[in-house]
């Protein structure tokens, strides 16, 4: 819920009979589980850790708009290849490229070019020439504010995601050593929707005995991290991404939804895990959604 980051939905697959192991456990059933090579008894939604891939842009984004590397208006030529790394890391669409992109564009095309460059410029801030280093204080600030280098706070086995150290370039992408719960990035999302970083709880609220309240969800106003126009340009680019996969999304007749897809790499052996995070309505966010299909291919 973006107006008060209460949980309505969260779902681990694939699940188990809650029935087979409540007062007396079928102890076959239990040892078939703990077999099982899709790890059933794993909570995916909160102990799995991978690279974001490319919904980590928005993180990106900002630090690129708050720390003045690129502008709003300010355009990168994307020619399917990045050439100032000794690597040449090369955009999703190569041999082909996407040209001229603002942060928006950009955004909406999951342009690896735009993001490499974004994550150099940053790295050669304060020096005028690259430094690894440097470029990771900025993205782990950013990472940092959206809540990145913790837990969300639920009451449940929870691991702690971890903002990338190293190669700046590649973690703008959302690659390097970026590893990220599902709940981490709904609350990461949540935050981009509404402005504020919530504390997230299975419990609405705490009372005591007399009913007073004790704990609630608390949250970080967030927003003054950018100026409005610069928020209003990720909305924007996060907006064009589904209007964009309108037919791939059925349509959502009536709603208005926006999100940012993510493809993440993590061996070569097997596909790559798929993530989508987003909210809608898109004027007026009631809900955040952050789902991941590990090994989903794209």
């Amino acid at each position: 819920d973006v107006k008060t980051g209460q949980l309505k939905a969260l779902v681990s697959y694939p699940g188990y009979d809650n029935n087979k192991l409540a007062n007396t456990v079928d102890a076959d059933y239990y040892q078939s589980l703990r077999e099982d090579k899709s790890n059933p008894l794993w909570n995916y939604a909160t102990q799995e850790q991978t690279a974001p891939g490319s919904t980590f842009k928005m993180v990106s984004s900002t630090a690129g708009l708050a720390e003045g590397v690129i502008d709003t208006s300010s355009k990168i030529n994307c020619t399917g290849i990045f050439t100032e790394i000794s690597n040449q890391p090369k955009c999703w669409i190569y041999p082909g490229a996407h040209g001229m992109d603002n942060v928006s564009e950009a955004l909406r095309d999951s342009c690896n070019v735009f993001f490499y460059t974004t994550g150099f410029r940053l790295a050669s801030k304060d020096t005028g020439s690259y430094d690894d280093e440097n470029g990771m204080k900025y993205i782990q600030k950013y990472a940092s504010i959206y809540g990145l280098d913790q837990k969300s706070g639920v009451e449940i086995v929870e691991k702690t995601p971890s903002i990338a150290t190293q190669y700046p370039v590649m973690a703008a992408i959302g690659q390097s050593n970026n590893n990220f719960t599902t709940i981490s990035l709904s609350r990461y999302v949540t935050a981009v929707a509404s402005g504020k970083l919530y504390d997230y709880k299975l419990m609405n609220k705490i009372v005591n005995a007399d009913g007073k309240t004790v704990k609630q969800y608390d949250s970080t106003d967030i927003s003054g991290t950018l100026t409005q126009s610069q928020w209003d340009a990720i909305h924007q680019g996060m907006r064009m991404v589904v209007e964009d996969l309108h037919d791939v999304f059925g349509g959502f007749t009536g709603v208005e939804v926006s999100g940012k897809t993510g493809t993440a790499q993590q061996v070569e052996t097997r596909p790559n895990h798929a993530l989508f995070v987003g909210y809608a309505p898109s004027s007026n966010p009631e809900i955040t959604i952050a789902t991941r299909i590990s090994y989903g291919y794209s």
